[in-house]
């Protein structure tokens, strides 16, 4: 049961996601390469933007992510498997703030099981280029907690890094461009890179809820994070072709085929897929 578990949460987590030389973001500060012209900071960070994705594999629809973008560059994530599924009950909670690159800042995510919430929160230690990680356990999602356990103290080469959720949010950034960038990652309590192969190469993908394609980019990439569970690390997702850079489909390779995140409904001002 364990098993099944883990995999819906580690599909989830990578897919919200999503040759030259990688430019890497592990020194000091941010590298990135000259003339990449960025979005204004409210094309892509929209305070009350929602998003649901259903996740599915093969024909089999598993459960749904509901993002919610909130004040300040902070952002939620809900992930709920179906009632129906066979022994996967998985309810999810995660919490991001990030800075205005989409780098993390702080985070924690918490995990229902056997009646209690079992969560890791990350703290940054940022002029020691260190990551607290803790284990929380709560009673209610949004009680305090009532036990907080030291898990592990991770050492980065600099505080610039994506978590579970802003690594979401992070390649909205660049999806216009044409370079390969490196990104220090964290899942789980682990440490990784994530590469984004920005291609600017844009085509259409269809949605189940619409009746006309929708002009998106394509971005491929792959992941290093260790321990997690059936992956081969490669993924494609494809963003709106528009100043929003909206994640609308993603699909990751598993050790069962291929997992499907698929936008099904939105709610951000003024905004529709472009068709």
């Amino acid at each position: 049961m364990r098993c099944g578990r883990e995999r819906i949460m580690n599909v989830v987590a990578v897919i919200l996601l999503c040759l030259t030389p990688g430019i890497s973001l592990m020194s000091d500060s941010p590298v990135f390469p000259a003339g990449v012209s960025f979005p204004s900071e409210n094309d892509i960070m929209m305070a009350g933007e929602e998003l649901l994705y259903e996740v599915s594999w093969t024909w089999f629809k598993l459960g749904t992510v509901r993002l919610k973008a909130g004040d300040q560059y902070s952002a939620e994530a809900y992930i709920h498997s179906y009632p129906d599924i066979p022994f996967v009950d998985l309810h999810s909670v995660q919490y991001t703030s990030m800075d205005s690159l989409f780098f993390s800042r702080s985070s924690h995510s918490e995990e229902k099981s056997d009646g209690d919430w079992k969560g890791l929160r990350y703290v940054t230690e940022t002029r020691e280029n260190r990551l607290i990680v803790e284990e929380t356990y709560r009673k209610q999602v949004a009680a305090e907690p009532f036990r907080r356990e030291w898990k592990d103290t991770i050492q980065l080469e600099s505080p610039f890094f994506v978590d579970g959720l802003s690594i979401g949010y992070f390649p909205r950034l660049f999806v216009h461009s044409v370079q390969t960038l490196d990104v220090p990652t964290v899942l789980y309590g682990k440490l990784g890179l994530t590469t984004f192969r920005f291609t600017n190469e844009k085509t259409t993908e269809r949605l189940e809820v619409l009746d006309e394609p929708v002009k998106v980019i394509e971005v491929k990439g792959t992941t290093t994070v260790e321990g997690v569970f059936g992956m081969t690390g490669d993924f494609t997702g494809w963003f709106s072709d528009d100043s929003a850079a909206v994640p609308i489909k993603g699909k990751l390779k598993v050790l069962l085929g291929n997992v499907t995140v698929e936008l099904i409904q939105w709610k951000r001002s003024d905004w529709h897929p472009p068709q």
